[in-house]
């Protein structure tokens, strides 16, 4: 863990909140039903290659099933472009310069329900910096940051920009 990491993780620990302190009701919904669920997933996605810690491997499996993922993406920057439209789009490559470029280029895969899932948020500086930038992207209205997660949701019926800083 570099030092980035562990204030970064200082941070987040600051500011992140629990239920008590959310007040979206489809943020508090996500948090109940799938963050705080000690449901185990019965659905799978292979993420060995992405190093994660167990519980957000099966945080992402909780996901796939609670929200009916069944076309997904292991998107890298060697993925090759094409029309298919995706639940939910997970960002495996390992370069955080890459991210914002990636999804620019894949929005068009997106339905108008998915769900875009980064690892390593916060492994180091650039990865914040990074993600600060993809989750103020104009197109993007709800994101959440669990420190080893960030995932970006799509709806309709989001209006405004969100951001949430949750305790995981």
């Amino acid at each position: 863990m570099t030092i980035h990491a562990v204030i970064a993780y200082i941070k987040y620990s600051w500011s992140a909140k629990k239920l008590h302190g959310v007040h979206s009701p489809f943020v508090y919904k996500f948090s109940e039903d799938i963050l705080y669920s000690t449901t185990r997933s019965m659905r799978t996605i292979d993420l060995k290659s992405l190093h994660l810690q167990t519980r957000y491997i099966e945080l992402i499996n909780k996901i796939n099933e609670y929200y009916h993922c069944n076309e997904n993406l292991l998107l890298t920057s060697k993925t090759e472009d094409n029309n298919s439209l995706y639940d939910l789009i997970l960002l495996t490559d390992n370069n955080p310069g890459t991210w914002v470029q990636l999804v620019n280029t894949h929005f068009k895969n997106l339905k108008a329900e998915s769900i875009i899932i980064v690892p390593h948020i916060h492994a180091n500086k650039r990865s914040s910096d990074k993600w600060r930038r993809l989750h103020t992207h104009p197109k993007i209205l709800l994101s959440m940051d669990l420190y080893g997660l960030g995932i970006i949701f799509f709806r309709k019926e989001f209006k405004e920009k969100q951001h949430f800083i949750l305790k995981y």
